[in-house]
């Protein structure tokens, strides 16, 4: 029996329907969005404001602004010794004290020798003046009055050089005391009681810790960027903050040598925290913000031209254009204008994470 035209009709709507089902069920398949793609907590940072410096590196020692050798005037046998190293010492404070019988002995001589130089010459100007007036009256000639002129005037030389010669005893009586010719600590003491001092050999070196100074050493191509006044920043080995500095000399005439330039910072040190001699490492700031958002380079896309940085928001990367504040290389940042304070960001470059991409953060729920 053959099947009639209204049965053929309904078998190929039925087919077409079935068919169509099928079609659409394997577009929807195809079309299906892939996964959410996890990313670890080190994968993403979130945005805040911190201070931002651009410096100059450098590195050098720390040396006493003020230092001072005490050196002994005169030979003589040490006496005592008053200091010892580590010590702080005044201004006008005895170090040390040497024999000072012998010249105690020449200045007692030197004083009585004046005495009698005083005496000899008031008894010459008495003979001038009784000599003048007779002169005057014309009852001396000219020559013997002369005579009597010179004999004084030899009283008044020999009275100066006495006076000189009790000047310099007194002094190198007083050279018996040594003392501190500055505020410091006495960081070398090199005497003994005892012991003779030699003329001019330092006993004690003294330094002013109070204030430092750092010599460090600038390339040429960056010398242009330093003026006297700028702030800079440092550590030292065994302490961890960091101190301040300021930029107070530069040397105008480069290093035969490396044709590098020295710069000089001045250190406050009141507290004594820091000593002479200690390493220091740390930059010159050129530049700084402190009300930008601070993020590491890595997290920053086309640096060299139109920056830009991908950013989570609802479940999605985003990218987003931004501006350069500041770029901070010797630091590994780059403070921006663009993204706000607690905005999530991709910490650097993933392979295979695009603009629009949907991921999750792990632990996340």
């Amino acid at each position: 029996m053959k099947p009639t035209p209204l049965l053929l009709i309904l078998s190929l709507l039925a087919l077409t329907a079935c068919n169509e089902s099928s079609s659409s069920a394997a577009k929807e398949e195809g079309t299906k969005a892939p996964p959410a793609r996890e990313l670890a907590a080190g994968d993403v940072l979130v945005a805040k404001v911190a201070p931002l410096a651009d410096t100059l590196a450098f590195t050098g020692t720390l040396n006493a602004l003020d230092s001072s050798t005490v050196a002994a005037e005169v030979e003589a046998v040490v006496r005592e010794v008053a200091v010892r190293e580590g010590e702080r010492v005044r201004r006008g404070q005895l170090l040390a004290r040497l024999d000072n019988e012998t010249l105690a002995q020449s200045v007692a001589e030197q004083e009585a020798q004046l005495a009698n130089s005083r005496a000899r010459l008031g008894l010459a100007r008495v003979k001038r003046d009784k000599q003048r007036e007779l002169y005057d009256r014309g009852f001396i000639s000219r020559l013997a009055f002369e005579e009597v002129e010179s004999d004084f005037q030899v009283r008044v030389g020999e009275l100066k050089a006495q006076e000189a010669q009790l000047a310099r005893a007194r002094k190198s009586l007083g050279d018996t005391r040594l003392s501190a010719p500055i505020d410091g600590v006495v960081y070398q003491r090199a005497i003994n009681p005892g012991e003779l001092a030699q003329r001019n050999t330092p006993l004690f070196r003294i330094a002013d810790l109070s204030v430092l100074e750092l010599a460090a050493s600038v390339p040429a191509r960056l010398v242009g960027k330093l003026h006297v006044g700028q702030h800079a920043r440092f550590s030292v080995e065994g302490l961890a903050e960091e101190f301040d500095a300021e930029l107070v000399r530069l040397n105008p005439v480069a290093a035969g040598g490396t044709r590098s330039f020295t710069v000089y910072l001045r250190v406050a040190n009141r507290d004594g925290r820091l000593s002479a001699g200690q390493f220091a490492k740390g930059g010159i700031v050129l530049n700084e913000v402190d009300d930008a958002v601070s993020l590491p380079l890595a997290a920053l896309h086309d640096l060299g031209g139109k920056p830009w940085v991908l950013l989570l928001e609802h479940g999605r990367i985003v990218k987003r254009p931004v501006s350069v504040r500041l770029l901070a290389e010797g630091a590994g940042r780059v403070a921006v204008a663009g993204v706000k304070p607690g905005e999530t960001l991709l910490a650097a470059n993933l392979l295979g994470v695009n603009p629009g991409d949907a991921v999750t953060l792990a632990g996340a729920r």
